[in-house]
């Protein structure tokens, strides 16, 4: 990290003292640490050694520098005192200089959520960045979805985290925007849809020019369609190249080298206990830190910070596609942040606790899909356990597991070892890519795709076989109630295609099973017109409220005769509306015939025969009969639901029309006149 235009702190040697400077590291390089308080243990010795710490503070989701202070955090325990370190420029830097050895320290800022962390600092010093999150989020302007399109939007900053003016940024040969005097940007551009479950979003390349010259080239880029977010660093005084190709597109050799454990064998060499029905809450920590630079996952020399959200946000993209269905981005939201929390609890080294490469999961910050922020809050706090519930669970995945590189039989994902060989329909055929532990990425979207799977069912599917787990696939999805819920299984009306079930009424009772955990649901209905299918009820708007039960019946005058329709539900918590089922229920109405029939009378009681009686739908079509020679009159084959106007007209007696709305079959609309 550079040091231009840093602040330099000198602090005296006796405000630290008691800070422990030297622990035993273990063959991997990490330190013991203390998962209760977050902070290394082992020995307090002191050093007159001071070291440099080369600070870099950003907004998480702009990348722009922040002001902020930084603080030594107290620790009673380790005669460690609260204290003010220095605060970071306008442009977020600062060089501490601090005595080496282990550092426990608070970033906080005005508007921002602080941001805990510990370090340890050796003789060549350290290079840490702070990623704050605001407490407010910072507002997307008009920025929203549009089909087969892309709208890129972001900060361009140079090698001092200035905003760099008047870049043109480019997304191909597509689009392209200049930047205003905060380095923003957005664009909108062309792409497309590749939302099966075997599409990949086209490659595409990203520049930012400056005065016509290139100074930043990101090609083999897949450019998703949705809303992205970019952070562009670029350095004047040379051309930036990324050519790393995202990490699903990755090769056999590679992707099998991918997510290493340390302990000897490809597995790890540990082993879970049985499956606990019941398994004890493990603590999510609030942040995580990631080696970046990293020639091998032990020797990163930067070491970024970040909330635990923020973290899966920056990365999911990375390991997912982000224009892949919401069940499989929850899925892999889910692996991910368990994956790094398995980190947080086993670091790799005392100033990191993962890698941002390969060898771990990929984190890259310089952009970020809202599909992918979406799953990432909508599963805020819910991981994977081991089967005693005593720690986070090594929540592997890997691209395609199909077939385990033959260790498994075609349609079966694993290893035939460690991970056993589990049936895995979807993908059935494919060619494995990967090393065939734990979740198998496309498969992910083949479920919720192809057989409507929610991500809850995908990740037990993958980590413990839906409850038959067995090997290492025995992990347990600890959810949070700050996580959404999937949506209700749909009972009544069935039917998983078109035209499914007749229905013959206007105000159908529709069922569903109950949801764990959900304190009502939404459900939503659309009619085909033409070729497409439009909402036409939601129970959020039309009751206001989430809906309680299993069951509920469609008020009148939404529905009409002889028309198809398709329903979905989504459940509700704490943390607001989870997303929709992918597979709908349909339904069409096919009403009975009905009739409608009764007398003529005059004042005195007497059949009016040969009077004429109309009757006249809502649409103006009228059908018209004459009475009998006692009066009678009636119309079949009406339609239920419709409205009807009745006349009578006679040349002796006067009678007044009536209005019916036709739910079953009347046999007494009886007319008297008036003289």
């Amino acid at each position: 990290m550079r040091r231009m235009h840093c602040l330099v702190y000198f602090l005296s040697l006796a405000a630290v003292i008691g800070l422990p400077t030297s622990l035993p590291a273990n063959a991997a390089g990490a330190y013991p640490t203390d998962v209760s308080t977050g902070y290394p243990s082992g020995s307090k010795s002191l050093s007159a050694t001071r070291s440099s710490v080369r600070l870099r503070v950003r907004d998480s989701v702009s990348g722009a520098g922040v002001i902020a202070r930084v603080t030594n955090a107290g620790d009673a325990t380790r005669n460690l005192v609260t204290e003010t370190l220095g605060v970071t420029d306008s442009f977020g830097f600062a060089d501490l200089v601090r005595p080496a050895g282990y550092h426990k320290v608070e970033f906080s800022a005005a508007g921002y959520q602080s941001l805990s962390t510990h370090f340890f600092i050796g003789a060549d010093g350290i290079d840490v960045v702070a990623w704050l999150d605001r407490i407010e989020p910072n507002p997307s302007g008009h920025i929203a979805n549009e089909s087969d399109k892309t709208w890129v939007y972001g900060n361009v900053f140079d090698e001092r985290g200035r905003p760099v003016k008047a870049a043109r940024v480019g997304i191909s040969s597509s689009a392209s925007a200049f930047t205003d005097q905060n380095g923003y940007f957005e664009l909108l551009a062309a792409t497309k849809r590749r939302n099966g479950p075997d599409g990949l979003p086209e490659l595409a390349t990203v520049e930012v020019r400056i005065a016509g010259t290139i100074i930043y080239q990101k090609t083999g880029d897949p450019l998703a369609e949705g809303v992205r977010r970019m952070i562009i660093d670029i350095d004047r005084g040379r051309v930036k190249i990324d050519d790393a190709p995202h990490k699903i597109n990755l090769g056999l050799e590679e992707l099998a080298k991918s997510q290493m454990f340390d302990a000897g064998t490809a597995d790890g060499g540990f082993s879970y206990a049985s499956m606990a029905s019941s398994p004890t809450a493990v603590t999510v920590p609030a942040s995580i830190r990631v080696g970046s630079s990293c020639p091998t996952r032990h020797t990163c020399s930067v070491f970024n910070v970040f909330s635990l959200d923020t973290y899966v946000r920056f990365g999911l993209d990375d390991e997912w596609i982000a224009s892949w269905n919401t069940n499989s981005l929850k899925a892999g939201a889910i692996a991910f942040r368990s994956y790094g929390v398995y980190h947080v609890f086993n670091p790799l080294n005392a100033n990191y606790d993962i890698c941002n490469t390969t060898s771990c999961q990929v984190v890259d910050t310089s952009d970020s899909y809202a599909s992918t922020d979406t799953a990432t809050a909508q599963t805020t706090g819910s991981i994977v356990v081991n089967a005693s519930g005593s720690g986070p669970f090594f929540a592997e995945y890997s691209a395609e597991n199909n077939n385990g590189a033959g260790a498994c039989p075609d349609g079966f994902s694993g290893n035939n070892t460690s991970w056993p060989c589990m049936a895995d329909a979807v993908d059935t055929g494919q060619t494995f890519n990967g090393h065939g532990r734990g979740m198998c990425q496309w498969g992910t979207q083949r479920w919720s795709i192809n057989q409507g799977k929610d991500f809850v069912w995908i990740v037990n599917h993958y980590y413990n076989n839906n409850g038959s787990p067995a090997g290492f696939r025995t992990g347990v999805l600890q959810s949070s109630p700050s996580s959404v819920l999937p949506p209700p299984e749909l009972v009544q009306p069935a039917g998983a295609t078109a035209p499914g079930a007749q229905v013959p009424t206007l105000t159908p009772t529709l069922s569903w099973q109950p949801v764990t955990g959900a304190d009502g649901y939404s459900l939503y209905i659309s009619k085909l017109t033409g070729a497409t299918y439009n909402v036409v009820f939601s129970s959020e708007t039309f009751v206001g409220q989430p809906i309680t039960g299993t069951s509920y019946v469609v008020p009148s005058g939404i529905l009409e005769a002889d028309s198809q329709y398709r329903w979905n539900m989504a459940a509700h918590n704490g943390a607001g509306y989870g997303s929709a089922n992918t597979f709908r229920n349909y339904f069409y109405i096919s009403l009975p015939a009905l009739s409608v029939s009764g007398q003529v009378t005059g004042p005195d009681g007497r059949p009016v025969r040969n009077a004429s009686v109309s009757i006249v739908d809502a649409q103006g079509v009228a059908r018209r009969t004459a009475t009998s020679s006692f009066g009678f009159f009636a119309f079949e084959a009406l339609a239920q639901g419709q409205t009807y106007t009745v006349s009578v007209s006679s040349r002796r007696y006067r009678f007044s029309a009536r209005t019916i709305s036709l739910t079953n079959n009347v046999t007494d609309l009886n007319f008297i006149g008036l003289e």
